[in-house]
């Protein structure tokens, strides 16, 4: 992305408490009473971040550079580098329980890549430039969490902790043709038929107006949240609510995650006596899908490939080439791919790239 734009995020919600956002408490002493704890019942009220898809604004920049950056290690090796505002002072150990906090989370090599600024709920709410119910932010350009270092009204801090690491894990993911920042990564895109609402109007990636709340960035990382704390009540678009199937592909996506698609070639001969040639691949992922022809010349054979009431095809000379955004109607889709000789005769090498 190349046009940075505020995402205002309504993380979670629950019955009562709304109203009490309005006013943020702040203090270094409430931060020590308020260290995360992995184990910790969290029952949130509705709350909002802001996503950068490249720097943060100028204040937040400023203050980062303006307090000396400290990294703490993790258990399992990640290095990961903090910033604490002023006003709470030095403390390595509570910021070390930080660190440890997020390294309880569910994560890949992505935490290794990670920077933290801790701030009071009011600063961090001034830094990243949201309205009044806005706890914390996300830089992607900077790899960069802002995040309050103690509860919010009564808030667990835990909780936004924990969404705006997923927002982290879709920064170090792919899910090529789309962007997993406001698609979501491709295991979890996948499962929650992303593709498929989209095109018929119902999610809506990257809008942080009107529909944030249909925005697969942010079903992502609440998904990733809800991970953690399932029993807290779902705020967003009801498709992309998570359940078994979308939960393990939430884990494949951090600890296995999508590289780039399959491919094959397949050859064969056309002529009068002979004139197409079948196969199949199947689908279990959605994403593009194309199709390279390599014939003798002065031939046109056509490629057309078949699913569930879906077809793509085009009339291909040798080196040509087409694809097509590719939405599965099915967990498992078998793709009938049809070589077909329109003119001249000869050997083929069809080259198919599919996500998976």
């Amino acid at each position: 992305m190349n046009v940075a734009r505020a995402r205002p995020t309504a993380i979670a919600t629950a019955v009562g408490a709304a109203a009490a956002l309005l006013a943020f408490p702040a203090g270094a002493s409430a931060r020590e009473l308020d260290l995360p704890d992995p184990d910790r019942a969290v029952n949130t009220a509705a709350i909002e971040d802001v996503v950068f898809p490249a720097a943060a604004p100028r204040p937040a920049r400023a203050a980062s550079v303006e307090v000396p950056a400290r990294t703490y290690s993790t258990a399992d090796g990640h290095d990961v580098e903090v910033e604490t505002s002023s006003t709470y002072g030095v403390d390595p150990a509570a910021d070390q329980a930080f660190v440890d906090f997020l390294a309880s989370r569910l994560h890949g090599q992505e935490l290794g890549g990670l920077r933290v600024y801790l701030g009071t709920p009011k600063e961090i709410q001034r830094l990243c430039g949201g309205g009044p119910r806005v706890v914390a932010c996300y830089a992607i350009g900077e790899g960069r969490m802002y995040v309050p270092g103690e509860s919010v009204a009564g808030i667990p801090v835990e909780y936004p902790l924990t969404h705006e690491y997923g927002h982290h894990i879709a920064s170090w993911r792919s899910n090529n043709p789309w962007d997993a920042l406001d698609w979501g990564a491709k295991h979890w895109a996948s499962a929650a038929r992303v593709c498929t609402h989209v095109h018929r109007g119902l999610l809506f990636p990257g809008n942080q107006g009107v529909h944030y709340r249909d925005d697969p960035g942010e079903g992502f990382a609440d998904g990733y949240a809800h991970l953690h704390y399932p029993d807290v009540p779902w705020f967003f678009n009801e498709l992309m609510r998570p359940g078994p199937l979308e939960f393990e592909a939430i884990r494949r996506d951090v600890l296995d995650p999508w590289t780039g698609p399959r491919s094959r070639t397949v050859r064969g001969r056309l002529g009068p006596a002979n004139r197409k040639r079948t196969f199949r691949i199947r689908l279990s992922l959605d994403g593009s899908v194309t199709f390279r022809l390599a014939a003798p010349r002065g031939a046109s054979y056509s490629v057309e490939a078949v699913a569930g009431g879906f077809a793509a095809g085009r009339v291909l000379r040798p080196g040509g080439s087409f694809g097509v955004e590719w939405c599965r109607r099915r967990a498992d889709e078998r793709v009938t791919v049809t070589v077909r000789r329109v003119k001249g005769s000869g050997p083929f090498a069809l080259s198919v790239r599919w996500p998976g």
